[in-house]
């Protein structure tokens, strides 16, 4: 296991803080993944990554970054969520979705739902893969992989997130966001978004999208899909989380991932490099995916 810690001082020249606040001394940490991480997760106790040239995801303890495990899925691994009990991973190369058990990494299926799965989201009930060539968003019974329905959104769906009632679906084809009830599937609301929406955030009041070609993340009203503020962060802005106060985003050109307030303004920046692809939270702490690296950096306050 590789592991360098080091300090990062924000607002200092390598993290910018335009905001003229006292700088935060953050400390960052660097653990192994796989061949190409991008997509991660958190379960509660472990952060898994998906890496997409090795076709595995691997486990590392959230408090120290121990690696866990490292479970062969299917080629393409890029996203991954947690069902309370398993871990999905949608693997994009090979048409499939791979259901690993969280707790000893044995898969348990591996589905078919659609032409390139992009992305995988858990709803509290049920599983939710879009099917970035099938222009389609499954929903399935995560007990046993039963594929209960297909509904028709954008072109090119990628990111997906959910808000208590309704699932919305980042289309990067179309320009624009699809919005439909979980229930039922009934499409709600269809609502465009800049030149390539790519992952979703809900804040718990609004949807945060990230619009990668136009440089600028994107906060919509859930009940109308109203676009209320439009920020540029950096050049390409890519994934993005909650972390239940403030809005991170990774960020593909600069190499730095932003965190936001409710307002939009830019807090502070975070120099990560090696193409960070996927970015979560933990509940304390920020993870993100370095894809150019294997491997992924923690970043934690200094107390």
């Amino acid at each position: 296991m590789a592991l360098v810690v080091c300090l990062v001082a924000c607002g200092c020249p390598s993290s910018p803080n335009g905001n003229g606040s006292t700088p935060t001394t953050y400390l960052n940490v660097t653990f192994d993944a796989g061949d190409g991480p991008r997509g991660l997760c958190f379960d509660g106790e472990h952060i898994w990554v998906a890496s997409q040239y090795s076709g595995d995801v691997t486990k590392l303890r959230a408090s120290d970054g121990a690696m866990l495990g490292n479970f062969t899925v299917d080629d393409g691994a890029r996203r991954v969520c947690f069902d309370g009990e398993s871990v999905w991973v949608a693997c994009y190369d090979a048409d499939s979705v791979a259901k690993v058990r969280a707790s000893d990494g044995e898969v348990l299926g591996i589905f078919h739902y659609g032409v390139r799965p992009r992305d995988v989201r858990f709803d509290g009930e049920h599983i939710w893969v879009t099917s970035h060539g099938g222009c389609t968003v499954a929903k399935v019974r995560p007990s046993d992989g039963y594929l209960l329905a297909r509904y028709a959104v954008g072109k090119y769906p990628q990111g997906i997130c959910f808000e208590g009632e309704n699932v919305w679906v980042a289309n990067v084809n179309s320009l624009d966001v699809t919005k439909l009830r979980a229930s039922d599937g009934e499409l709600l609301g269809t609502y465009p978004v800049g030149e390539s929406p790519r992952f979703l955030a809900f804040d718990g009041t609004d949807m945060w999208i990230t619009d990668t070609d136009s440089s600028t993340v994107v906060k919509m009203s859930i009940t109308d899909g109203e676009i209320l503020g439009t920020y540029t962060i950096g050049k390409a802005p890519y994934d993005i989380c909650f972390d239940g106060a403030n809005i991170w985003v990774s960020e593909l050109n600069d190499q730095y991932v932003y965190k936001l307030g409710a307002d939009g303004e830019i807090l502070d920046s975070y120099f990560v490099g090696g193409a960070p692809f996927g970015i979560c939270c933990d509940g304390e702490n920020i993870w993100a995916s370095r894809y150019v690296y294997d491997s992924v950096m923690k970043l934690y306050p200094e107390e």
